[in-house]
């Protein structure tokens, strides 16, 4: 998943050089297309290569040690940039890039942090898109199995909904769709496997809330079938007088996003 991750990442944050490049260039710097070029693979207006000034050389190391996957030391390098230089044109550059390495890393609370901050402090940048869809990517990340704790997963898909609702045109929106869908499948395969423990239990109305609330809660999970076959052998037992039917009446389904009946995912779209 590492390897996957990495590589993603790095396809997700080209777009944003140009950008980037635009934002944090001061016109006329005579070095700063030749850096760019190398960070980047592509260069910006510039009168021509000159000395790179020491911040600059700095982003271009820290830049080159992540190419290299050498993400502890990009992060140190970063760092670095951040707190030798605050006020310098790369210092932006190296709050972002910082989350990458970390990310990269597979340092998803640190990435996280480092995310969180350039929005806080950059919140009309450009790239504020993707380091939103890299903050639900660090929950993403940590999703356990159906059988574990979902609050990752449910930090996940809260993230990426405020990405789909304060940027719907972006294309980091589109893919948070795409994520968010495996998420809230990982959430009715929770539902599911709650509801099958309490099936073989024998506490058949418990079994039944969670059936029926993973149906109603997540209609696009790929449970339903075996959902509705537990459904189908608990009517069949009562038909048959094998059991009696529990007391369902007043009880809830525990969704994690208290789902009412018929709203599907809860508004989050």
């Amino acid at each position: 998943m590492r390897a996957t991750a990495a590589s993603a990442a790095r396809r997700l944050a080209a777009p944003l050089a140009l950008a980037l490049v635009m934002a944090l260039m001061l016109p006329g710097c005579a070095s700063t297309k030749g850096l760019w070029a190398r960070i980047w693979g592509s260069s910006v207006p510039g009168p021509g290569d000159g000395a790179i000034e020491a911040d600059a050389d700095l982003a271009l190391r820290a830049q080159e040690r992540l190419d290299a996957s050498d993400y502890v030391e990009a992060a140190q390098l970063f760092q670095q940039l951040k707190d030798q230089y605050p006020q310098s044109r790369y210092a932006m550059l190296a709050e972002l890039r910082l989350g990458d390495a970390y990310y990269l890393n597979a340092k998803y609370i640190e990435a996280y942090g480092a995310y969180d901050s350039f929005t806080d402090r950059h919140p009309m940048n450009d790239a504020v898109p993707y380091a939103l869809y890299q903050k639900g990517m660090c929950w993403f990340q940590r999703m356990n199995g159906i059988d574990r704790d979902q609050s990752p997963t449910i930090q996940a898909i809260n993230d990426f909904a405020y990405l789909v609702e304060v940027y719907p045109d972006s294309r980091y929106a589109t893919m948070a769709h795409a994520r968010v869908a495996e998420a809230m499948n990982s959430l009715a395969g929770h539902e599911f496997y709650i509801g099958e423990y309490y099936y073989k239990r024998k506490d058949y109305a418990a079994a039944m809330r969670r059936f029926r609330g993973l149906i109603r809660a997540y209609p696009d999970s790929g449970y339903h079938p075996r959902a509705f076959t537990y459904i189908a052998e608990y009517q069949d037992l009562l038909a048959r007088g094998e059991i009696e039917e529990g007391n369902q009446r007043g009880a809830e389904f525990d969704s994690p996003f208290n789902v009412s009946e018929g709203s599907g995912t809860g508004g989050l779209f």
